[in-house]
């Protein structure tokens, strides 16, 4: 079972790894995906400038076990996803309505002229990526249009459901000797 942290959610690595420790004691396998990562360690390295140091950033990852998979969007996988958003939104007004409250919010007092067509956001292929895994879970504080479904699956969690969660999971079975 994964536990996917959305970008929003991947900010304190007190908070990650205390998630982290949680996860690993329940046999979670606690997952970024890379846009998440390029987005936090772009963010890092304009906060600590010349201080950054990449090996730290990733080797904090791989301490704590926090997994970033390869992500190949070929186009079995791409036809696989049009179709379960065109399932959710069988329009042209209904598919440029959800992406517009996804991005409208926030981009509406930078506009003038509201732009026309809105671009598909990272966030929904991530919630895509997470769909695909009826176990999985992610945590989130986004409650834009791109995670309706996951919520309505009951996949979306915020950081205290999480942590709730995780806690009354019972422990993880030791790997038994081979």
């Amino acid at each position: 079972m994964q536990l996917w942290i959305d970008t929003n959610c991947a900010r304190s690595v007190v908070d990650l790894r205390e998630i982290a420790r949680l996860a690993r004691g329940k046999g979670i396998t606690l997952v970024i995906h890379p846009q998440v990562y390029l987005e936090r360690r772009r963010q890092m390295r304009v906060e600590k400038g010349a201080q950054f140091k990449a090996a730290a950033f990733d080797g904090f990852l791989a301490q704590e076990e926090i997994r970033v998979p390869p992500f190949v969007l070929d186009q079995p996988l791409a036809a696989t996803w049009a179709d379960a958003l065109y399932e959710r939104y069988r329009t042209i007004e209904a598919w440029e309505g959800a992406k517009q409250r996804t991005l409208g919010g926030v981009l509406r007092g930078g506009f003038a002229v509201l732009p026309g067509d809105m671009p598909m956001t990272t966030d929904w292929l991530i919630s895509l990526l997470v769909a695909s895994d009826p176990s999985a879970r992610i945590v989130t504080h986004d409650d834009g249009e791109e995670w309706r479904a996951l919520r309505e699956a009951k996949q979306v969690l915020s950081w205290n459901e999480a942590m709730t969660w995780l806690e009354a999971l019972p422990p993880a079975r030791p790997a038994s000797p081979t």
